[in-house]
Parts: C-alpha cells; sequence; structure tokens
C-alpha cells in the first residue's frame, strides 16, 4: 500500500521546518524529501516529486530506488543533484537541486530580453497597428530544467515572430512579446507561436535535447488597436487571465464587450486560474447516516477551496461552464477525493465516499483508467452522484455503466424532483440511491401536498429497489416526518454539519432522537394508501390489498368495514400536519401492530370524527400532538383499546403535552388503558384544553400510574358538561379527573359522574398533591369509591385549590389511611359549598370531609350525612 507522509509529519518538521515551503514556492529548483525505513513512508515535496519526475502513485520502494539511481548523495556530474542531510539509521532526508553549471547555462541565450521598465518606454512611440501579448509558459514543473526548457520554448516562439519582435520579462514564467507594427491577424499570430512551441526540440528525462513530445503548452493574451501604452498592457494582462481560465495551453485575444461583461469578476477569474493551476482545492465532509440506527454509513465530499481562493462551489462551477473548464473540475474532483480516500482507508472501512460527477463531462478513457491504476479496489468505496443539469447521450451513458459495474462503484441520483433529476432519468440511469432533494423536504411536516409527493415517492423508490436518501434535513420535525415516510439514508444540518475532518459519530442526542422514530414509525416495510378527498375506504380491501397506512390530507374520508373473518383490520391511519380533515367512522374496526398509533393527528391539524354504528379502535388509540385538535361527534359507540408501557387511549403518552380535544358525541366512547403510565384521555400535559360536552363515556384504566381524564406530568385544563361519565382506575397513584401535580383548572357541570378507583395515593378529582388551581362543579350528582392509603375525594393535598360547588349531589365512600374529602386536608384551598348535599362514609384512622385548615371555608344551604368509621 502506498504510504505518503503527511507534510505536518514531526519527521518533516525537524528536518526541513515552517519556512522550507516559503524557499520552495520561490526558487524552484529545490525540493526536499524524508524517508523512514521502519514505517515504509516518505515524504517529497512538490518541487522534490517535479525534479525527479514522479508520479502520484510512487511508493517507498520506487522512491529509494530512485534516489539510489540519482546517485545516492553521490556529484556524477549529472544536472540533477541529491544532497543527502545527517540522519539517524533507518531516517534518510535529503535536499535535490540542479547542478551549479547547469544552472549557470544562459537559458535564453540568443534572446535579446529587456526589462519590463524599458517595454513601457518603447510603448510611448506605438500605434494603433501594435500588438502586444502576454504569455506564459505550462507544464515546465514536469520537465527537468524548467528555466532552460522555458528559454527554449520562448526562443521558438520568437523565431517566427516578425524582426522588429521585442520581448521583455514580465514575471517567472510570463513575458511580453511586443510587435510594433503588426499587420496581420492576432489570430494567425496566436497559431504561429502555439505551433512553434508545439513543434520545440526539449530535453527529455536524461538531459538529451531531442524531445518534441513534452509537455510544455504556450498560454496568452493578446491586444492590438489601442494608443494608450497602459491600456493596450492592461488589455493583454486580461486576456491572459481568461485564457488562463480556459485552461493550459489556451490562447485569447482581448475582446471589449466580454472585457465590459467581465472586468467586475477579474478577481474571480483570477482566483478561478489559480485554483485549478495550482489544484488549491479541498473538501469537507457531511455524514450520511442510518435512518434507524443514526450510525454513519457514509460521506459526502463537498469542494471547498484553500489559500486566498475566496471562491464557492457555485461560482467554481459557474467560472468552470463560462470558461470550457467542467471537464477539468471532474478531473480534480475524482483524484483529489481518492488521494484522501487513500489516506484515510481505516476511516472508511465499514462507509463509502460519496462523490459529486457532471456526468456529461465525463472523463475519457485515459484519464479515467489512470484513476483506476492509482487507486484499484479503493473504488468499490465511492457512490457517484449524478449532479449534472443537462441530458447525457446513451453512448456517455453506456460508458459510465461499463465503468461502474468493472470497478464495483455504486450510482446515486442528486436533487431528485428537480430540473433533470426525474423519473424519466431514474429509469435510464437505475441508480442504487435516489436523494431527494432538500425543495421537497424544506417545511414538509406542515406541508400536506409535499407529504403526500414525497410518501409516494418513497413508496415507489423500495418498489423499484432503490435506495431513499433525505437531504438537507435542517429540523427535527422534518427529520421525524422522513423517518416515518421510510427513507433509508438521513443527510442534512440538522444531523451533522460538512465538517474539513471525519468525524467518527454524529451528536448522541441526535443518534437517540433518530432510533426513537424510527422505533416510534415501526416496520419500514410498508405500503401506504393516500386517500383523496371524499373517498369511502372500505378496511377489508384494503387489507386484501396489503396495505399497512392510510395517509389523509384536507378533506373528507370514510373508513369503514372489518376482516371478513369479523377482526379488526391491522392499518395505521395518518393525518398531515396543517390540515383540515373530516374522518367518518362507518362500523370501522382498526388495529395496529408495534408502536404506531391506531390514528396519528399531524402537528397543527385539526380533525373531526364523526362516529356511527359500531367503531373499534384496538393497540395504540388515537394521538394527538400539541398544537394539533380533535373533536370527536357522532350517535354511534366508538370503543377505544389501548396497551404499552407508556399508554394512552386519545391523545399522548407521559412524555409530551397534547393537543385539544373536544367530545361531543350523542353516542357511546368507551375507553380501555392499560400500562405502567397510563392516559385515558390527555397526556403528559393539556394546557390546550378537554372539553367533554355529551355522550356516554366510561373510562378505564389500570397501571402503575394512571389519569383518566387529564395530565399525568403536567398542567391541566378540562371541562366536562351535559354528559354521563364513568371512570374506574386501578393502580398504584391515580386521578380520575385532573393532574398528578402542577396546577388544575376543572369545570364540571350538568353531568351524572362516577369515579372508582383502588390502589395506595388517589385523587378522584383534582390533583394529587401540591395543586393549585381552581374546581368548579355545578348542577350534577357525582359518586366516589375509594380504597387505598391516602385518598383525596375533590381537591389537593399541601396545594392550594380552590373547590366551588353547588347544586351537586356528592356521594363519598372510602376505606383508607388517610381521607381527605373536599378541599385540602393539609393545604389552604377556600372551599364554597352552595345549595349541595354530602352523603359522606369514611373509614379511616385519618379523615377530613370538608374545607382546609388554612383557607375559608362557606356553606350555603347545603344537606350532610356524614359518616366517619360508623
Amino acid at each position: 500500500m502506498v504510504k505518503i507522509m503527511d507534510m505536518e509529519n514531526k519527521l518533516w518538521q525537524s528536518y526541513f521546518g515552517a519556512v522550507w515551503g516559503k524557499v520552495c514556492s520561490i526558487w524552484h529548483n529545490i525540493g526536499g524529501f524524508v524517508m523512514d525505513e521502519k514505517s515504509g513512508e516518505f515524504y517529497a515535496d512538490e518541487n522534490c516529486r517535479a525534479l525527479m519526475g514522479l508520479r502520484e502513485n510512487t511508493d517507498y520502494d520506487k522512491f529509494r530506488d530512485i534516489v539510489a539511481l540519482n546517485g545516492g548523495g553521490r556529484d556524477l556530474g549529472l544536472p540533477l543533484c541529491i544532497e543527502l542531510l545527517d540522519t539517524p539509521s533507518g531516517i534518510a532526508a535529503g535536499i535535490v537541486y540542479l547542478s551549479k553549471e547547469y544552472m549557470s547555462k544562459s537559458v535564453f541565450e540568443g534572446l535579446d530580453i529587456i526589462p519590463q521598465s524599458e517595454l513601457v518606454r518603447l510603448l510611448d512611440g506605438m500605434t494603433r497597428s501594435s500588438l502586444l501579448a502576454l504569455v506564459r509558459f505550462d507544464g515546465a514543473g514536469k520537465l527537468l530544467d524548467s528555466d532552460y526548457c522555458i528559454g527554449e520554448a520562448l526562443k521558438a516562439a520568437v523565431a517566427v515572430l516578425p524582426e522588429n519582435t521585442v520581448t521583455a520579462f514580465n514575471s517567472d514564467g510570463q513575458f511580453w512579446i511586443y510587435v510594433p507594427r503588426f499587420g496581420g491577424k492576432p489570430e494567425e499570430f496566436a497559431d504561429n507561436i502555439r505551433k512553434a512551441v508545439k513543434e520545440c526540440c526539449l530535453p527529455d528525462e536524461f538531459g538529451v535535447r531531442s524531445s518534441s513530445d513534452h509537455s510544455l503548452s504556450v498560454t496568452a493574451g493578446i491586444s492590438s488597436g489601442f494608443e494608450v501604452p497602459a491600456r493596450l498592457m492592461h488589455a493583454a494582462g486580461f486576456a491572459l487571465y481568461e485564457a488562463k481560465a480556459k485552461g493550459a495551453g489556451s490562447i485569447c485575444c482581448f475582446d471589449p464587450e466580454k472585457y465590459a461583461k467581465q472586468k467586475s469578476d477579474i478577481e474571480n477569474i483570477r482566483a478561478f486560474s489559480e485554483l485549478l493551476d495550482k489544484n488549491l482545492f479541498t473538501y469537507h465532509f457531511q455524514p450520511i447516516v442510518s435512518s434507524s440506527t443514526g450510525e454513519i454509513v457514509a460521506y459526502e465530499a463537498l469542494m471547498r477551496t484553500k489559500g486566498n481562493i475566496a471562491l464557492n462551489p457555485l461560482q467554481i462551477l459557474n467560472c468552470a461552464k463560462n470558461f470550457g473548464r467542467l471537464y477539468d473540475i471532474e478531473k480534480a474532483t475524482l483524484k483529489n477525493t481518492l488521494k484522501y480516500l487513500s489516506k484515510h482507508q481505516l476511516d472508511f472501512e465499514n462507509r463509502r465516499l460519496y462523490i459529486n460527477s457532471i456526468s456529461s463531462h465525463a472523463l475519457d478513457d485515459k484519464d479515467f483508467y489512470a484513476i483506476v491504476n492509482d487507486y484499484g479496489e479503493l473504488l468499490e468505496k465511492v457512490v457517484i452522484e449524478m449532479t449534472e443539469q443537462t441530458e447525457i447521450s446513451e453512448d456517455d451513458l453506456d460508458r459510465i455503466r461499463v465503468r461502474l459495474e468493472k470497478n464495483n462503484m455504486s450510482l446515486a441520483i442528486d436533487d431528485y424532483g428537480t430540473g433533470y433529476s426525474n423519473t424519466s432519468n431514474l429509469l435510464r440511469y437505475d441508480p442504487e440511491v435516489v436523494k431527494i432533494d432538500r425543495s421537497l423536504i424544506s417545511g414538509i411536516d406542515q406541508n400536506p401536498k409535499a407529504q403526500k409527493i414525497v410518501s409516494k415517492m418513497v413508496e415507489y423508490f423500495h418498489s423499484s429497489g432503490y435506495t431513499a436518501l433525505a437531504e438537507g434535513v435542517e429540523t427535527s420535525e422534518e427529520l421525524k416526518t422522513m423517518i416515518y415516510f421510510g427513507v433509508d439514508l438521513i443527510q442534512g444540518y440538522y444531523v451533522s454539519k460538512p465538517k474539513p475532518v471525519l468525524i467518527h459519530d454524529i451528536s448522541e442526542n441526535i443518534r437517540e432522537e433518530i432510533v426513537a422514530y424510527s422505533i416510534e414509525a415501526g416496520d419500514k416495510d410498508k405500503k401506504v394508501f393516500h386517500a383523496e378527498d371524499n373517498d369511502v375506504i372500505d378496511l377489508a380491501e384494503m387489507y386484501k390489498k396489503r396495505y399497512s397506512d392510510i395517509f389523509l390530507g384536507t378533506g373528507t374520508f370514510t373508513l369503514s368495514g372489518k376482516a371478513e373473518d369479523d377482526h379488526a383490520v391491522p392499518l395505521s391511519v395518518t393525518v398531515g400536519s396543517g390540515v383540515d380533515c373530516v374522518i367518518h367512522l362507518k362500523n370501522a374496526w382498526l388495529t395496529t401492530y408495534g408502536e404506531l398509533p391506531n390514528i396519528k393527528l399531524g402537528t397543527g391539524s385539526r380533525v373531526r370524527i364523526v362516529c356511527s354504528g359500531e367503531d373499534h379502535i384496538d393497540g395504540r388509540g388515537i394521538y394527538v400532538p400539541e398544537g394539533s385538535s380533535l373533536e370527536l361527534v357522532g350517535s354511534g359507540e366508538l370503543y377505544v383499546r389501548s396497551e404499552s408501557k407508556d399508554c394512552y387511549a386519545i391523545g399522548t403518552d407521559s412524555r409530551q403535552p397534547c393537543g385539544r380535544i373536544t367530545v361531543a358525541m350523542t353516542g357511546i366512547l368507551d375507553i380501555t388503558a392499560n400500562g405502567d403510565k397510563c392516559v385515558g384521555i390527555g397526556g403528559g400535559g393539556c394546557k390546550d384544553g378537554i372539553v367533554i360536552a355529551g355522550g356516554d363515556i366510561a373510562v378505564n384504566c389500570s397501571g402503575d400510574r394512571c389519569v383518566g381524564i387529564g395530565s399525568i406530568d403536567g398542567d391541566a385544563d378540562v371541562t366536562i358538561s351535559n354528559c354521563g361519565c364513568r371512570l374506574k382506575l386501578a393502580a398504584g397513584m391515580s386521578v380520575g379527573v385532573g393532574a398528578v401535580k402542577g396546577s388544575a383548572d376543572i369545570s364540571i357541570s350538568d353531568y351524572n359522574m362516577s369515579c372508582e378507583l383502588s390502589g395506595n395515593n388517589l385523587t378522584a378529582v383534582g390533583v394529587m398533591s401540591n395543586g393549585t388551581g381552581r374546581i368548579c362543579i355545578l348542577d350534577g350528582r357525582l359518586n366516589i369509591s375509594m380504597k387505598g392509603r391516602t385518598l383525596n375525594c375533590v381537591g389537593t393535598r399541601d396545594g392550594e385549590l380552590d373547590c366551588e360547588l353547588k347544586n351537586t349531589v356528592f356521594k363519598l365512600y372510602c376505606e383508607g389511611g388517610s381521607v381527605s374529602g373536599v378541599g385540602d386536608k393539609t393545604g389552604k384551598g377556600d372551599v364554597t359549598a352552595q345549595s349541595c348535599q354530602f352523603d359522606v362514609m369514611f373509614l379511616t384512622g385519618d379523615g377530613w370531609w370538608l374545607g382546609s385548615p388554612n383557607g375559608t371555608l362557606s356553606v350555603v344551604d347545603c344537606k350532610k350525612d356524614i359518616k366517619i368509621n360508623k
């Protein structure tokens, strides 16, 4: 395996230090190297590589042989010299340079080259027919002696020009060529010097001056038609910038119209040219994670720049398009990212690298297979992303397919849903991975139309054998929605931003969030039916067609029927976020498997369920998150059975507050919920409000901690009226109506209610302990029967919860260690009772039937029959 020492390596720094790089950037005919025999690593700087003709895949053994071949520190009279430094055993370090004798040769012998300052004086006498070219020679760094070769090329160029031609220095590798009275065409001038440089003979790798097949090319900017010297020079300079941007070997003539359009971008053109000429690319890596585990499965390499190149990727691609250098971008991207992969192979042991590709500018066979030669089996780690915005031909596509197949590379379609990344191209490319574009994912939790489109996309991808990747996920809500829709992979700022290094794991909190959403979403192998407005959905037919989910947007829908064996149909119903939806249940029997709710309301949705006939919801209940609202109406019978560790029948579990819930039925609502933590109607909190405004209501709960109607871990706002309500709870700690802790605002009127509770710490109506708020009970009958240790009929303990009672018959029966009737046995809430009747029987050693020791008590026109331990 090739091992190349990093330039920041301590061994390198100990011999060459920080200044060496600056020295070598000024003088290109000297370089350095370090070899470590024990580790089999070496480092040779750019100058050393150029002087010695090293290739990127040169390994330690080859480099050692090259050092020995070039004298290994002995003066053999060759142009290239190596001087070894004093080093301990097993370490070799040296300096590579051209001999003084070789360097002392006049590289510009036979040329009359004047300083630039003298050229400026000559230009004072110029005419409009004068021509000025600014030329540079590219590729000299790959030759044995760059200065000598540049001199030879310059001689060849000048030899084909008019006799009055003047040559002047500009900078390292760049020269002015001035023709005072030019009578030809600038384009012919360009062709002549290009041909002359191409055909000139330069020294080969052994210094023999006989090779015309060389890497040197001339890049030039040409200007003419100006009378002011400064403008003539400026125009030639701008034309050279344009030529450099187009790539080595380009020659451009100054175009005034183009200059007018691009003069403000000249710094970007300069930066772009330098970026490509010096390969100043760097890359950031964004993790791609599993939607079920949150583990990193791949990274996408994202193009960045280093040094003083202040260009973003879009600017780079625009420049490349304008100057015809997209091919060079494609080549640099593939070579650079694979070089990085080769240096970090251990980090990619079970991970892949996504590399963006401009497929309409795919590498030719020579360049591609040179890369294959260098990196071989590492290509198996690569996923090529198609990012082009133009169609590619079938021939090009076939060539890409062959390359992918031969090298076990994978293909991904990027930005699916926009531009050319559509279903037609999906079928043409037949990728392994499809990346859903950010524009479809942004705000998807609040966009029912996007939800419908994207969920169908994912279903189609899976049925076609593609892996679905959601890119650009930037919020928790988007993450949750995409996981629920069944995507396989997630990428985006919310998960992890691109970084200049490879991170081994994403944030623990985000990973846990992904796992939790995945568990909640359940089986990814699902089939979703997307209902249309006014659809009548036969549940038995859904079951026959193997649908696992029904998705509802804005509209009115009817669900009816059950399985042929008179059992409930296993289907999960999801209502989109932010929609207005009416669901008619007509003798509908639904059940669900796993952790999915039977009916799930999206955030911000407003749903009305109309019950008729006998309807059954078995499994996980109706999920009503905070910010959404549910209204239950109808004359039918609705039976809800829910069972899980953290259970709810209508609302949410103990970890989150529920949305607004209204029950205004004229029929029956029968709820049974069992779990360690259990809520009949409500959730972790219910500040949005629970309203029971009609119907015959029965709530049965059992577990460790239960609430019939209200909040299990937060404040409660409950209104009950115009109904019959029966609560039966069996738990270590339970509350019939109200909250376990916090504040409660409870209003009960025009009712007939019974509460039967058994366990340890029990409260029929109110807050278990330390409660605050208000209870108002009017015009009805309340029967309470409790058996336990610490019992509160109406009110709280150690709190300040006011009670207002009017026109109500209370029948209270309690057996327990400590019993509080109406009020607060140990607190200070105020109690007002008017026109009420109290039938009280407590069997307890510690009883208190009305009021609070530290609050006020007002009793007006009430009847009472109080029996404590009688």
